[in-house]
């Protein structure tokens, strides 16, 4: 059978969705033949991450030029049915998340002009959070709710040899107008006997990876399967709620099988840097990671990320993650205020770990970059304020900053609605696919103001308080506040931009301020 994987990517290339490769491997192994249809190359209209990221002085600019990467605007269905038409698939299998259903509901009509019998599956956090909602709204045959590892290969069979495939665990299944629901089975325990990732069916500038400045070959992959924490924003809350009757745990490679993938893909697709998707890449006990450690050194080698939780993070873990070339670590500070990360988005790490893990790997030398949201439900100038001084207070060398957007199916969208936060019928098309604006609504701070806080965000955290009143002043953009922010923008290249991150005194500190102040006093 000839299955066309669809993923209606929104963002620039530089990735290869885990789902998609794991599954493409699987289907592969049973004989089945596989291709992609991505739109990574289509230019929506909508700015992406890394461009966001440079304008607010979060990631190093990037030559892409070289790469052929550049977004292009093409008639989204001319290009689906050349591609459909070459292929001419016998199924077509959809990875979708929340952002990326617009674009996948389209594809879906294009589908279905060219072969209405065609069979549709989808599956991702998307449908998994949202499945009748999505069954009754978009004209697909098939959902795979929660893990596909098992459920997805089963329907593949059921399908090619055209049996009943009404009673597939984890398959929902739109027959005329009903809808058959089958419950969950049990979380795949052990991954060790699953294929390698499958990359050879994505287009090599998905191996693009900006990182600091350059440009490397990269791979993705997870080692950890799972997260214990159930923040209120996150998929990761439902899935508990998913598996509670059949058990949700913390899954993981063993260190010997997961070392060997690694080894494979680095040979054949000459991989130079890895990101690894971890919720929490440090949420295992500390002889395990000695083991990985020691072999990922010997017989890998290779610059990885990570994300961990504060709450995971002590310095011998820390220690091997040197020994490993760990290049840079991402942890979740979300909010500085303690009543929002804890009522509001259900977090669990204080303040005091917070500013002790990023003052640890601060001491071992490995790079760090914070996760903080803004316009949260009750966000306030000072609840702004107190996330500006918590990365401040913990020495966060990039602090990173983005709107919150609460996606259908997480407990955040009820408390945003029951508060009058957000309009779920009128959230628009731009809040959804970049988050450059706001989703959520507020009587003390409109949009642009909000707008404006985040990007001065870093001038906050990485300038001496003595500039905050010439930032303040800088988010009002008339003739005064265009100046502020340009001569401010040159203090930040010169005194942190230049310096890695970390604020150096230049010995220019004075005419700065006295210029800044000449511009106030006008």
């Amino acid at each position: 059978m000839k299955i066309l994987f669809v993923w209606p990517n929104l963002d620039q290339f530089g990735y290869k969705p885990l789902g998609i490769s794991i599954l493409s491997s699987i289907a592969k192994k049973l004989g089945h033949q596989c291709e992609l249809f991505q739109t990574s190359e289509i230019d929506f209209g909508f700015a992406d991450n890394t461009q966001v990221g440079e304008e607010y002085k979060i990631f190093k600019p990037v030559d892409f030029s070289p790469y052929n990467v550049n977004k292009k605007r093409i008639d989204l269905e001319e290009y689906f049915t050349e591609i459909y038409n070459k292929f001419k698939p016998d199924c077509l299998a959809f990875s979708i998340l929340s952002y990326e259903r617009i674009v996948a509901g389209e594809l879906v009509e294009f589908a279905r002009k060219l072969n209405k019998d065609v069979p549709i599956i989808w599956g991702g956090k998307f449908p998994t959070l949202n499945p009748e909602k999505t069954l009754k709204t978009y004209d697909i045959d098939y959902l795979c709710i929660g893990e596909g590892l098992e459920a997805f290969p089963e329907l593949l069979t059921a399908i090619d040899e055209g049996r009943e495939s009404n009673n597939l665990y984890n398959i929902w299944v739109r027959n005329n107008d009903k809808i058959i629901k089958n419950v969950v089975r049990p979380l795949k325990e052990n991954l060790d006997n699953l294929p390698y990732f499958d990359w050879d069916i994505f287009d090599k500038r998905n191996f693009y990876k900006p990182f600091d400045g350059k440009i490397y070959v990269g791979g993705d992959h997870m080692l950890n399967w799972g997260c214990p924490n159930k923040c209120s924003y996150c998929i990761n809350d439902s899935y508990h709620k998913l598996y509670k009757d059949t058990g949700f745990k913390i899954r993981r490679y063993s260190v010997k099988r997961i070392i060997k993938e690694l080894q494979y893909l680095i040979n054949k697709f000459k991989i130079e840097f890895f990101t690894f998707h971890d919720e929490n890449f440090l949420v295992r006990p500390t002889e395990n990671l000695r083991e990985l450690s020691k072999e990922y050194k010997e017989k890998v080698n290779v610059p990885f990320v990570i994300m961990t939780n504060a709450n995971s993070v002590n310095k011998k873990k820390v220690e091997f993650l040197k020994e490993m070339n760990c290049a840079s670590v991402s942890i979740g500070i979300e909010t500085g205020n303690t009543e929002l990360r804890k009522n509001i988005l259900n977090r669990i790490e204080s303040k005091k770990n917070i500013v002790n893990a990023f003052k640890i790997f601060k001491e071992i030398g490995i790079r760090t970059s914070s996760f903080n949201m803004m316009a949260l439900p009750y966000e306030t100038r000072k609840t702004y304020m107190d996330t500006v001084r918590l990365n401040r207070e913990a020495q966060v060398q990039y602090p990173n900053n983005v709107f919150l957007f609460p996606f259908e199916g997480t407990k955040i969208r009820e408390i945003a609605i029951k508060g009058g936060f957000f309009d779920p019928e009128g959230s628009d098309k731009e809040a959804l696919y970049s988050q450059i604006k706001p989703a959520l609504h507020f009587d003390n701070l409109t949009e642009g103001e909000l707008i404006e806080m985040r990007k001065v965000f870093v001038f906050y955290v990485k300038l001496p308080e003595i500039y905050e009143l010439f930032i303040k002043r800088s988010e009002t953009l008339d003739d005064i506040g265009k100046k502020l922010r340009r001569i401010l923008n040159q203090i930040y290249e010169e005194t942190v931009w230049k310096n890695d991150g970390w604020f150096k005194d230049d010995g220019n500190q004075q005419l700065y301020l006295t210029e800044l102040n000449k511009i106030l006093s006008k």
